[in-house]
């Protein structure tokens, strides 16, 4: 087999293989891509048993092919290549060479056979849905920071993902000390089978957040246990995690609490400032409120303590809470509210975030015992 493909639009397909490729992994096929070649298109597929990412580009191809290289190595070598067109042919006897069209360059790579890759999902007439690109990353974005990063806690390692109505996608994300859930209105989501909702890995979804920022639109679905994204130049199929996702909605408070009206910026920037002397693993900011402002407080043990008042809208009666400025912070970085509330209930009860500006977006964050 010999194929002759564009540069760029392999480096793209490659840059989806690798991040999916298991570097990790004891199987060493796992670490690699399957290259198969026939009737003029190039595909490429890899997978770590949990995701999988199969891409295809049209190319011209004379013969047939399959086989298996190192994915890190052959993104690097095609990303480091000084030509724009990138030669891929069976060498005679064993190896694949990767050159360039006057073979001034030209790298022979071992193989690894065919047969041995995992075989991956056949994707055929499932229903898949079209979403804009843009809403599909501003989703996974202001809910995957939430996810858990405990191996213990599995079912809350990935984006729970649903049907709020009729009309309505819904993602949430939660490790047991914050959530965040946000809800956006795409066309067509009651054909899919979300009823009971799915868990997405967290690294299927970070790859599909990077998809979806570089398309304008794409088109998910759901196929047994896989849930699918498609774009122009792949299909990313990520397994679900098998688990129960636990009762969200059940932590939400139902009644207001004490609602206070920060200037998002200024609070981030304050936050920031007052956590210079805290531990890297504990940032906690005691929050004492009075009508029209709230000094924060951030002690460093040892090292000492910072303080800043700010001015904020509240003029109910004063009251201490504290907080983990890092949980509070991730939530003010994914949203575009200029004024974000904090509706705070007791010690006890999520504090809930909403911003006029983040429709369909709310975060809660847990407080720190006094």
């Amino acid at each position: 087999m010999k194929a002759i493909v564009d540069k760029e639009r392999l480096l793209k397909v490659l840059s989806r293989i690798q991040a999916v490729a298991d570097k990790k992994s004891s199987m060493a096929i796992l670490s690699t891509v399957l290259v198969e070649g026939r009737e003029e298109k190039l595909t490429f597929s890899a997978t770590d048993l949990e995701i999988g990412y199969r891409g295809t580009l049209v190319s011209d191809i004379e013969g047939e092919g399959a086989f298996c290289l190192p994915a890190r190595k052959f993104y690097e070598i095609v990303k480091s290549f000084p030509k724009e067109n990138v030669v891929i042919e069976t060498a005679d006897g064993e190896g694949v060479v990767v050159r360039d069209l006057d073979e001034d360059l030209a790298y022979r790579l071992a193989v690894f056979p065919a047969e041995d890759f995992p075989s991956l999902p056949e994707i055929s007439g499932e229903a898949m849905i079209d979403i804009p690109g843009e809403t599909l990353e501003e989703m996974i974005e202001k809910t995957i920071f939430a996810a858990s990063t405990e191996e213990a806690r599995y079912a809350l390692s990935g984006i729970f993902v649903t049907r709020e109505g009729d009309d309505k996608l819904r993602m949430v994300a939660t490790d047991g000390h914050r959530l965040s859930l946000i809800d956006r209105e795409v066309p067509g989501v009651e054909s899919l089978d979300l009823s009971e909702g799915v868990i997405v890995p967290r690294k299927a979804a970070q790859e599909m957040k990077r998809i979806a920022a570089d398309e304008m639109v794409v088109r998910i679905g759901v196929r047994e246990n896989h849930f699918l994204l498609a774009s122009s130049e792949g299909m990313l199929m990520a397994r679900f995690i098998e688990g129960q996702f636990p009762d969200y909605r059940a932590v939400i408070p139902q009644e207001s609490g004490r609602v206070v009206v920060f200037d998002r910026a200024k609070l981030s920037e304050a936050l920031k400032r007052v956590t210079l002397l805290s531990t890297e693993k504990y940032k906690v900011v005691r929050f004492e409120f009075s009508p029209g402002e709230v000094v924060l407080i951030g002690t460093g043990g040892e090292l000492g303590e910072a303080r800043e008042r700010l001015t904020v809208a509240y003029e109910g009666e004063p009251f201490t809470i504290n907080f983990n400025a890092r949980y509070l912070l991730e939530v003010f970085n994914v949203m575009a509210s200029e004024e974000v509330e904090l509706d705070i209930g007791s010690e006890r009860t999520p504090c809930r975030i909403t911003g006029s500006k983040d429709e369909g977006f709310m975060a809660l964050v847990m407080p720190m015992a006094l």
